[in-house]
């Protein structure tokens, strides 16, 4: 007589089925409420808030929405509930910018935001939409995995397509935690998979309890790895100087900076605030402190530059360029004085400093009487700025976001000097998400990040991603501190998505080895 015998992998006992069958029957705008509130609760993982738990929750319930949905249009819209909280949250701050600094008005400006975020969610409804289908086609591998796999594949989609947006990246909410640790061997996206990984494992542990035993060693090795880097760590780069470094925060007002009035009156605040600080090696004023064309400005700062030189400071600032040949505009940043070098910046802002597909949406904006930028990119190879015998890596405003352009940069460089305008964010909490950032590209690179800024947060972060100052958000000041240079590359700037990729490798590997396995062995034992 032949035998039956379960399939553990798809075995549910106890409490697991009814749980299962209640998230599968919820009514849509149950679905709906939870989502956004889950959502909602991720965004305080990231700056200022570094609730970091609540991320986790948003992950765990997007993944028990996914695996208990009937349908994968279904799994889709759950998903996008989720996406809709998160990112409604988590970017809320651009309303501030378009609504105050736009000049489109409060319903325009609600309407670019909301359209904004739904463009967001799209690569999260994919991702369940995905997700979903695989599942039910694939199971050699478990839920969580492929929940895994395809949200981390969307949010690099984000974070790449037309320029990307990588913003609020599963990564960026672990700073208060031992995978901060992970940084300097695999980046942003390792500790991005170790995130979406642990979640999922998570939720598919408590709905399906299929989760094969190689995923608990995996994460095991993750989290018990990165607690002990944590508290015996490695010492990837070493110290070659010190430089003594004045950041220049001249609290100029958003919508008047680019007056003549103003602009003649914040170019002398920030001469004679660097004049008094000509003890120190390095004085840095923010993004397009100057307001001037470079060609205009460079006469005019002759002597200034002479002064600058004596006393050995190099200066770099924000300046807007114009190619006399083409008439292209660009944004720059400028080293003179005891340093040289001119750089321009490689990725602009959508529908700040250009607009994409300009030819079709131009005209449209033309209706609303709405004012747009256009400054043109910088090559993308470009030498970095030279302080004194010190090399730096520049980085305008959001071009800080990008992990991988960092870490190209980095390898001819001593530190990271990244100048912003964060006045466009406001008082919402844009600034904070910015400086955390900026935080994470100095642990991931071992570099210090000197970071300067028109309103704040103006900072200086040294190579662990901790911050030695900071200055105070609206405030005309001066921060002076010490910088140090180092050389030698972290195991990220050498590999880059390497060591991502082979976690994610083995984790399909041994898993679809466990699945095989786990069938022969029932196989066999169906025919004794």
């Amino acid at each position: 007589m032949s035998r039956s015998y379960p399939d553990l992998m798809n075995t549910k006992t106890g409490w697991t089925p009814r749980l299962h069958q209640s998230l599968s029957s919820l009514p849509s705008a149950i679905v709906g409420i939870i989502g956004l509130l889950a959502g909602a609760l991720g965004a305080t993982s990231f700056a200022p808030f570094h609730f970091w738990p609540g991320y986790f929750i948003s992950i765990v319930v997007f993944s028990a929405f996914i695996i208990t949905s009937p349908s994968a249009k279904s799994a889709g819209w759950r998903g996008t509930s989720v996406a809709l909280g998160f990112f409604g949250t988590g970017v809320s701050w651009i309303y501030i910018s378009i609504a105050e600094y736009g000049q489109v008005g409060e319903l325009i400006a609600g309407l670019i935001t909301f359209s904004f975020v739904a463009i967001l969610c799209v690569f999260w409804s994919l991702a369940a939409w995905l997700a979903w289908q695989l599942m039910q086609k694939f199971t050699q591998l478990p839920s969580s995995l492929w929940l895994s796999l395809c949200l981390l594949l969307a949010e690099f989609a984000r974070s790449t397509l037309f320029t990307g947006f990588p913003w609020l990246l599963p990564g960026y909410a672990i700073q208060n935690t031992w995978l901060f640790e992970l940084l300097p061997i695999g980046g942003i996206w390792l500790s991005s998979a170790a995130v979406l990984l642990t979640a999922s494992v998570m939720a598919n542990t408590i709905l399906v309890r299929s989760n094969p035993l190689v995923l608990y060693l995996v994460l095991l090795v993750i989290w018990s790895g990165a607690a002990y880097l944590s508290y015996s760590p490695i010492e990837w780069v070493k110290q070659t100087g010190t430089l003594k470094t004045t950041l220049v925060q001249g609290n100029i007002k958003q919508d008047e900076k680019w007056l003549r009035k103003i602009a003649r009156e914040s170019l002398t605040y920030y001469q004679q605030a660097t004049v008094e600080h000509l003890d120190s090696d390095l004085v840095v004023w923010p993004e397009t402190a100057i307001t001037y064309l470079y060609p205009q400005i460079q006469p005019y700062l002759a002597p200034f530059r002479k002064e600058l030189e004596d006393s050995q400071t190099t200066l770099i600032t924000g300046v807007p360029d114009r190619n006399a040949d083409t008439g292209a505009y660009y944004n720059a940043i400028w080293a003179t004085g005891n340093g040289f070098g001119l750089y321009y910046k490689r990725r602009l802002v959508p529908f700040g400093e250009y607009i994409p597909f300009s030819s079709w949406i131009g005209p449209i904006l033309d209706v609303f009487d709405m004012p747009i930028s256009g400054f043109e990119a910088g090559d993308s190879n470009q030498p970095v700025l030279q302080v004194g015998e010190w090399g730096v890596a520049p980085f305008i405003c959001y071009e800080i976001v990008y992990a991988e352009q960092v870490r190209k940069m980095v390898r001819d460089s001593n530190f990271l000097v990244t100048i912003s305008n964060d006045g466009w964010f406001g008082t919402s909490f844009g600034p904070w998400q910015h400086l955390q950032i900026a935080q994470f590209r100095a642990k991931e690179t071992g570099r210090y990040v000197i970071r300067a800024t028109n309103t704040g947060v103006s900072a200086i972060i040294n190579e662990k991603g901790g911050i030695v100052a900071q200055a105070p958000q609206f405030e005309r000041t001066t921060l002076t501190a010490e910088a140090k240079a180092f050389s030698g590359i972290t195991p990220y700037v050498h590999w880059g998505y390497w060591p991502t990729l082979s976690l994610l490798i083995i984790c399909i590997l041994f898993c679809y080895l466990n699945h095989k396995l786990t069938r022969q062995r029932y196989e066999f034992i169906g025919t004794l």
